[in-house]
């Protein structure tokens, strides 16, 4: 993902705040710089994703939304 493709560090916190206000059984955390999203749930699930639109549609298809 190219430097400019990606969030403004504002945004993605709010986008952060929404993934986490969405799917409040798992722990997410971002580094949009870098870029890495990620978010578990115990110990048998763990999602990466490179933003946190990626991150949000692998939430969705795994709870089959």
């Amino acid at each position: 993902m190219r430097a400019e493709d990606r969030l403004p560090r504002a945004e993605a916190a709010a986008y952060l705040a929404a993934l986490r206000r969405e799917f409040p059984a798992f722990g997410i955390v971002a580094d949009p710089d870098r870029p890495i999203w990620m978010a578990v749930r115990g110990d048998d699930v763990f999602i990466r994703a490179t933003d946190g639109h990626v991150l949000r549609q692998r939430l969705l298809e795994m709870a089959n939304r």
